[in-house]
């Protein structure tokens, strides 16, 4: 079985690292990594846009990704979801909970933080949903996979999560299951 982490060179000299993401163009035109798959969509095949029309949203909702992609990855999603789940595949080793207790009390600021933009947006770079909603969703939905919210202290998160959840794109990400793992009851529920 091909994993993820094992780095194939499968597209040619110029692609040597074979980053994941990678986005293979009908143009033949390859692109790795996140943040060029993007802004290649962006200009290329979107009417709409998902990053913003004025660069006062496209900075905005960039801010709200990098936090969610660099920062939540750091202090949450790498101290949960890498001891929970990759290092018992990876490294066949027991969860560190130091790690996990770390993450949990981390996360309380991110879910604060989104509280507040919920309680002064219609999403969370501005009033069109966008690239920095589908991020912090995709690494909620990850922590919360593995039970680690407790939404009852967080409702403004919730309800916000509820509207991601909802929409017809995210209702298969909900469907997907770590083998070995379930997550809780409630987790594929459009409104828990």
């Amino acid at each position: 079985m091909d994993t993820p982490w094992e780095r194939k060179h499968v597209f040619s000299k110029h692609h040597a690292f074979s980053d994941l993401p990678t986005f293979v163009d009908m143009d033949g035109i390859v692109l790795e990594g996140w943040y060029a798959i993007v802004e290649h969509m962006e200009q290329s095949y979107r009417a709409n846009s998902l990053i913003g029309l004025t660069q006062k949203e496209k900075a905005e909702a960039r801010r709200i990704i990098a936090l969610f992609n660099e920062m939540f990855f750091a202090d949450v999603t790498k101290n949960i979801v890498f001891e929970k789940v990759i290092k018992k595949y990876l490294e066949k080793s027991s969860p560190d909970s130091a790690c996990i207790r770390k993450g949990v009390i981390e996360m309380k600021k991110y879910l604060d933080y989104i509280s507040k933009l919920a309680n002064c947006r219609n999403w969370l770079s501005g009033d069109e949903f966008s690239l920095a909603d589908i991020v912090a969703a995709a690494h909620i939905s990850c922590v919360d996979y593995l039970g680690a919210i407790s939404w009852e202290d967080y409702p403004d998160v919730k309800d916000w999560y509820v509207r991601i959840k909802s929409r017809p794109s995210f209702r298969s990400i909900l469907q997907d299951r770590i083998q070995n793992i379930a997550p809780p009851g409630y987790y594929q529920e459009l409104d828990f």
